[in-house]
């Protein structure tokens, strides 16, 4: 039977070793790459490039889905899979939302209050969006190293700036003047 004084003894071993861990040679390289990839990241964010930004959560979700996952990782591969085709979605419509007339057919479709906002259509690409960003959220709420904090947060906050570049792009299709500012999702 479990008792808590046993949970906390396991609990204790446990930060032991990862405390020793950390101390390894391996752990600063590990950390070391892992800035590394947090600095590009950043970078990338920094262009505001939407397509860009796609395209490279894109290659981490299928890194992650490559080195990262196992059979029986049901959960973790099915949200993974749902960020791929989330991705398809946005890079489609990346293709028509800059043409008036083909984004005019979106904006139709999208036509019940409950899916616009700021007058613009919550299509595909604003859905995965949002899904997406939660889906990061969600990850930095459980037990990572902090670096690995950081490069999700950094993902976070790029995939809020390709967001906020396709709802400006969604407003200019359709000429509707956004009012007041993107707050921070």
């Amino acid at each position: 039977m479990n008792t808590p004084e046993e949970i906390e003894r396991l609990l204790t071993a446990e930060a032991f070793a990862v405390r020793k861990h950390n101390q390894a040679p391996s752990a600063r390289k590990l950390i070391d790459a892992r800035k590394a990839l947090l600095n590009r990241i950043e970078e990338i964010a920094a262009t505001g490039d939407g397509e860009s930004i796609i395209a490279m959560e894109r290659t981490l979700v299928e890194n992650d889905l490559l080195r990262y996952t196992r059979d029986e990782d049901t959960e973790m591969i099915g949200s993974l899979n749902a960020a791929l085709h989330g991705f398809t979605a946005i890079e489609h419509k990346h293709c028509i939302v800059d043409d008036s007339e083909q984004y005019r057919q979106v904006n139709k479709e999208f036509s019940f209050p409950k899916n616009r906002k700021q007058g613009l259509p919550l299509d595909e690409a604003r859905q995965a969006f949002s899904s997406h960003r939660a889906r990061l959220g969600n990850y930095v709420k459980y037990r990572l190293e902090y670096t690995e904090k950081q490069v999700v947060r950094a993902r976070r906050k790029a995939i809020v700036t390709a967001e906020r570049g396709y709802i400006t792009r969604q407003a200019k299709a359709l000429g509707i003047e956004l009012t007041g500012t993107l707050k921070d999702k």
